[in-house]
């Protein structure tokens, strides 16, 4: 059995050797034609040369917000394009969450996210961790972070405009986690994620360990 504790990457980015990196698609995202080689597990041989396209983002960062205080937590519901694949419906709920600009870092970006998605203002986001939602297609690196806030005065519908953004705020009880990831109401991995972070921490809480 594989000990975590003794695990390291058998290879590095020396292992990689990009031989060409053909741009296809320029706009909101970038998409490249990428040929490359990589060393084999067995041998530690490079491999026939191959391409790969991707997808080229921005970094993004998204922040679940909940109230110790009311027990609650704060998700938004948006129109996603990109699920129109779904069989039921493309409305999604999320955890508040932009890209980030350039000259910006992720708790800034969550701060002026907060408020223009969900009229919610937080003052100290908490690093969690950072992952790639889907590194097979992708480059973006989404950053995931944590903050606590009064919520009792937060609801409504909000978004730019100019963007496009229709966005509903939900307010739910940390009772209801368990009910949203039992029954496939949230599907996306930001908040997939998040909540899950968020029904371990209160683990934690309740058995002390925190």
């Amino acid at each position: 059995m594989l000990k975590v504790q003794h695990y390291r990457p058998q290879f590095s980015m020396q292992d990689v050797d990009i031989l060409q990196t053909e741009p296809r698609y320029r706009g909101f995202v970038q998409v490249d034609i990428v040929t490359l080689r990589h060393r084999l597990f067995a041998s530690g041989q490079w491999n026939t040369p191959f391409q790969r396209e991707i997808v080229r983002r921005r970094a993004a960062a998204g922040v679940l917000v909940h109230d110790p205080k009311l027990q609650k937590f704060l998700l938004i519901e948006q129109f996603r394009a990109a699920t129109l694949n779904l069989t039921d419906t493309p409305w999604q709920l999320e955890i508040i969450a932009g890209l980030i600009d350039d000259g910006e870092d992720a708790p800034s970006c969550l701060k002026r996210e907060a408020l223009e998605e969900a009229g919610c203002s937080i003052d100290t986001p908490r690093f969690i961790y950072q992952y790639h939602p889907s590194g097979g297609a992708s480059d973006e690196i989404f950053h995931f972070y944590v903050a606590t806030a009064d919520l009792s005065q937060c609801g409504g519908i909000h978004g730019e405009s100019s963007e496009h953004e229709d966005i509903k705020v939900h307010i739910f009880e940390y009772a209801d986690i368990a009910t949203l990831l039992a029954q496939g109401i949230v599907r996306n991995a930001p908040v997939i994620i998040a909540l899950q972070w968020l029904q371990f921490f209160l683990l934690q809480q309740k058995m002390g360990e925190i």
